[in-house]
């Protein structure tokens, strides 16, 4: 005999009475919520993207970065790994007599690259000085102490770096115990990049640069190295 179909809804366990059925098939698909988190992260970000573009807030976060010092007689010139426009820079203040010793801080042969390059820059092989065991910022503190014996509290250092690493590579320097250091970017660089990087080009050609400083800042301050 037929049941009637107040009758079906009524027997227990039922399809209409399964509790599932009032859940949308929509918000039971993982991957499709995965997919809609994920829209709306790129809708988020595309705005705020858009609004360091168009407004000043872009001029006022990269100034932030400017800890250009000036130069004074110090002990050792420390180039940090990254770029040639660095050990350029670090031989030239070598020749110029603003330091005793360069050193070069990258990992591997890398830092081997480097004391080359300076040679062929003009540098005295006989005053540079390597430290072969850094991958990351973090690392160069100690690397470096350990490569060349300085003393982080007395000895003055001129570190030498672009500009939007200068304000994290202080950072991890003075954690470190580095108590007088003069943080340089290369001249060339300083001299032809647009000091508040006012057009939208500009903030569009630095925004690469603010995001990565950005996401390396959030991982070293949750892993406690600044």
């Amino acid at each position: 005999m037929r049941r009637s179909q107040s009758e079906s809804a009524a027997v227990p366990g039922h399809a209409s009475n399964n509790p599932h059925n009032s859940v949308p098939p929509r918000a039971r698909d993982p991957l499709r919520r995965a997919f809609r988190a994920i829209e709306h992260t790129l809708v988020v970000l595309i705005i705020l993207f858009a609004l360091f573009i168009i407004t000043p807030v872009s001029a006022w976060v990269y100034g932030w970065f400017d800890c250009h010092d000036e130069l004074v007689r110090a002990k050792y010139i420390i180039c940090l790994g990254g770029n040639a426009n660095r050990i350029i820079e670090s031989a030239r203040l070598l020749q110029e007599g603003w330091a005793e010793k360069l050193i070069v801080t990258n990992h591997g042969r890398f830092a081997d690259d480097m004391r080359d390059v300076a040679v062929e820059w003009g540098a005295d092989p006989s005053k540079i000085l390597i430290d072969r065991a850094s991958h990351t910022t973090c690392d160069h503190p100690a690397a470096v102490r350990a490569a060349a014996g300085l003393d982080p509290a007395t000895d003055v250092c001129i570190i030498v770096t672009n500009y939007t690493h200068m304000q994290r590579a202080k950072a991890c320097f003075e954690r470190a115990g580095y108590r007088h250091l003069i943080l340089r970017e290369p001249r060339w660089e300083r001299r032809f990049r647009a000091p508040e990087e006012s057009t939208w080009k500009a903030r569009f050609l630095i925004f690469p640069q603010m995001l990565y400083e950005a996401a390396a800042w959030t991982e070293y301050r949750l892993r406690g190295v600044v």
